[in-house]
């Protein structure tokens, strides 16, 4: 199986739980709630079960090829040497839409390749890095915010987008800095 179903499943795990169990049908008493349980349990162990063997994990799926820098202000300071904008990737741990873009868009050749344009850095906006949302009036998960090295934002993608879209702004985001 794929990987990306697995981590598709993962990531969808509880809502199809309660497809599968029978989440909202009146059920035949006792024995119909303890199988409808039973049930719900298993396809969890099943979906967990594809998610860590293809590498997943419940918080976060890590997008690979993207190298992010460690902090904020190693970033800035990167993007000052190398004269390159910082693109700060806001999400939150509990954010499915944060997940789908990590795992989708950032995971696309053609997007990690367009990244090496800028210094990349990912803040947990209910974290770590919920001054820094604050400051930059982040609303909503994920939201892109381009910056250049003192901190000034010179663009942003607010919510997810597909590669395809994600490329674009990036390219119009490059042109205007």
């Amino acid at each position: 199986m794929p990987c990306g179903l697995g981590t598709y499943l993962w990531e969808n795990a509880a809502a199809m739980s309660l497809v599968v169990s029978g989440g909202g049908v009146a059920t035949a008493g006792r024995l119909g709630d303890l199988m409808a349980r039973r049930g719900s349990i298993g396809w969890m162990l099943v979906l967990a079960s594809l998610g860590i063997a293809c590498g997943g994990t419940p918080e976060a799926a890590v997008a690979g090829g993207v190298p992010w820098a460690a902090s904020l202000d190693a970033s800035r300071s990167q993007a000052a040497r190398d004269n390159k904008l910082v693109m700060v990737e806001f999400y939150a741990s509990w954010c499915g839409w944060c997940k789908r873009f990590e795992t989708r868009t950032l995971s696309d050749e053609r997007v990690v390749r367009a990244l090496a344009a800028v210094v990349p850095v990912r803040l947990d906006a209910e974290g770590d890095g919920q001054p820094e949302a604050q400051r930059l009036g982040v609303r909503g998960y994920p939201t892109i915010v381009f910056m250049d090295s003192d901190g000034r934002e010179v663009g942003r993608i607010p919510g997810y987008l597909d590669p395809a879209p994600f490329l674009q702004e990036l390219t119009d985001i490059l042109k205007r800095s």
